[in-house]
């Protein structure tokens, strides 16, 4: 929804009254836009202007009536060209692979054809798993929704984890390495398709709630936690409204404690973002595996981002934030509200902090195309922070998300230079 914008009409009779208007108008001061009031509802799993039961669902089905239709349109177009697409990325490949000696554009173009059949198929899922809950419900209720909500983590957890994420890797031969470390039962590091990996991952961090604060830089990322913890976890996120128009996380993540916060709420209207970020974590219990990941950069990191927060720190004179901010690299600087709320609500679970590196690589979808993520080796690093070891004090949690923020920033400039240095190797042994 777009802020409302005030303004003010009037009308002429005559070209010198109109003239004398557009002159009183142009001295006018600018027009303020002020958002309008917004509702939290448990009917879409975000806030929204309407309040009003039929709104709400006039709302919902007229945006999957939309995505809905456009992600059908695109497979069928895909898939009748797809004989033509796939000789003409082969064709490319072969012109490339002297230089680069992979099939990436098949790679590339199998992905997309492989992700808009996943949609299909999570879309006709969720109607099912609606039908037959309806269906049980002549047998035997089902207080709470119990059975309703078990039915759809596994489900997320097959569609998320097991297809868009690990398929995803599969297909464009991503290798995933995972650094498990902090306080563990056990600090170790593993690759992906491990036999046993995620029991070994459950088992080192121990099943009870967390909260994963993990770095954003690139469109593949948010899927990370999906796929590592979703077959031992219940995955809850706080992301953005806009992903709404993917039909298949609109539909799964409604039925799901998940929230899709609007970003352009306005000081006033953040209050109803905050109060949903909260409830987020706040019905937490020790014995539940209830994870909820949130992305505290608020947007994907580029070069041009962080020169963008930097002159806004400029700007404004804030010496301490603009030196912060420019002693990160590859991140940019959390906001702190969101991770603020989250901990004020917390009542019991442990601190994920995610770094990775390899994933900026499919930061856009220029790059993505190019084929750029493909055959790459993805490292992703948890460091557990148990509840009782984190800061009691806004200040005191201020300076020690910022001091984590630091850290993950020079994982991952380690990591860069290790992988510039390889890339530097292998060249050389070519020249030989």
């Amino acid at each position: 929804m777009e802020p409302l914008t005030t303004s003010t009409s009037t009308t002429s009779s005559s070209s010198s009254s109109s003239s004398s208007s557009s002159s009183s108008s142009s001295s006018s001061p600018p027009k303020q836009r002020i958002p309008k009031k917004r509702y939290l509802h448990d009917y879409g799993r975000y806030s929204s202007e309407f309040n009003s039961g039929f709104r709400l669902w006039l709302e919902k089905w007229n945006r999957r009536s939309i995505s809905i239709s456009l992600i059908l349109i695109v497979l069928v177009v895909l898939t009748l060209l797809f004989p033509v697409l796939a000789i003409v990325a082969l064709a490319l490949d072969l012109y490339h692979y002297k230089r680069r000696r992979g099939l990436n554009y098949v790679r590339i173009l199998t992905f997309f054809e492989s992700y808009l059949f996943i949609e299909l198929i999570a879309l006709i899922s969720t109607f099912l798993i609606y039908f037959i809950h309806l269906l049980s419900l002549l047998v035997v209720s089902d207080p709470g929704k119990a059975r309703f909500f078990r039915w759809n983590y596994w489900y997320q957890s097959w569609w998320g984890g097991e297809m868009l994420f690990g398929w995803s890797c599969y297909l464009l031969g991503i290798d995933v390495q995972i650094e498990v470390a902090g306080d563990v039962n056990s600090s170790f590091i593993a690759h992906y398709y491990d036999k046993g990996f995620k029991k070994r991952l459950a088992d080192s961090l121990g099943i009870g709630p967390k909260i994963i604060f993990s770095r954003h830089a690139s469109f593949a990322d948010t899927l990370v936690p999906q796929g590592i913890f979703s077959l031992f976890y219940h995955m809850r996120y706080i992301v953005k409204k806009e992903l709404l128009w993917d039909p298949a996380l609109d539909v799964s993540g409604s039925r799901t404690p998940n929230f899709f916060l609007f970003r352009d709420a306005g000081t006033d209207g953040m209050e109803v973002e905050i109060e949903a970020i909260k409830s987020m974590v706040s019905d937490f219990k020790p014995t539940e595996p209830d994870v909820t990941c949130i992305w505290p950069e608020g947007t994907r990191f580029s070069k041009s981002k962080r020169e963008k927060v930097l002159e806004s720190f400029k700007k404004k004179n804030d010496t301490k934030n603009y030196e912060l901010a420019s002693n990160l690299k590859h991140t940019l600087l959390p906001r702190v509200g969101g991770v603020l709320s989250l901990l004020e609500a917390n009542p019991c679970g442990d601190i994920l902090f995610c770094s990775h590196f390899g994933m900026e690589a499919s930061s856009d979808f220029g790059q993505m195309m190019n084929g750029e993520l493909c055959n790459r080796v993805v490292k992703i690093k948890f460091e557990q922070i148990k509840y009782k070891d984190i800061p009691k004090t806004k200040q005191e949690r201020i300076d020690w998300l910022l001091r984590k923020w630091v850290d993950i920033d020079q994982w991952i400039d380690q990591q860069d230079k290790l992988y510039k240095n390889e890339k530097l190797s292998l060249k050389k042994k070519k020249s030989e």
